[in-house]
């Protein structure tokens, strides 16, 4: 009976295994604010990815969205996103301001704005975010720009995409 166990152990142990792999993606999500002429940008990204990116980058313990979280990490965080989500609009290179984050749950939301877009026809996107840590790392981007959806999914082999209103 105790080699019965065992064995049906072994052999059942390696299918969990592969359950048991994590899912590497974030969501980057674009919305043209007519009135306020500008596009609105929310990341999402797992903590604990991040976490390990930033550990890896700086060798420092992040401890992100917890009491010991470094007292400067915000300042990491907008320098890691800088290194790494870029944005043309109709063309054009424009820059980001940061506005903030949130965190919920396990993820943390990053929140950003570019000023002066009164149109859109082309955002393009360039988003590296924890590809270098994560070689399975998908970046979802989805948009909404004079009421139309678009998306592009980017991993390490396509790190730009480009949508077209």
């Amino acid at each position: 009976m105790r080699t019965k166990k065992l064995f049906l152990l072994l052999f059942i142990a390696p299918f969990f295994a592969f359950t048991a792999h994590k899912y590497y993606l974030s969501l980057t999500q674009i919305e043209h604010n007519t009135k306020n002429k500008s596009l609105e940008v929310i990341i999402n990204v797992f903590i604990d990815d991040l976490e390990t990116a930033l550990n890896d980058i700086h060798s420092k313990s992040f401890e992100i969205s917890t009491k010991t979280e470094l007292k400067d990490a915000e300042t990491y965080f907008i320098k890691y996103l800088k290194d790494h989500v870029s944005f043309k609009v109709d063309g054009k290179a424009v820059n980001f301001n940061y506005i903030g984050k949130e965190y919920d749950g396990d993820v943390v939301f990053f929140y950003l704005e570019i000023e002066n877009i009164s149109t859109v026809s082309k955002i393009e996107i360039d988003n590296t975010i924890l590809i270098d840590h994560f070689p399975d790392q998908q970046n979802l981007i989805k948009s909404k720009v004079n009421k139309k959806h678009k998306s592009v999914l980017l991993t390490k082999k396509e790190q730009n995409g480009v949508l077209t209103y």
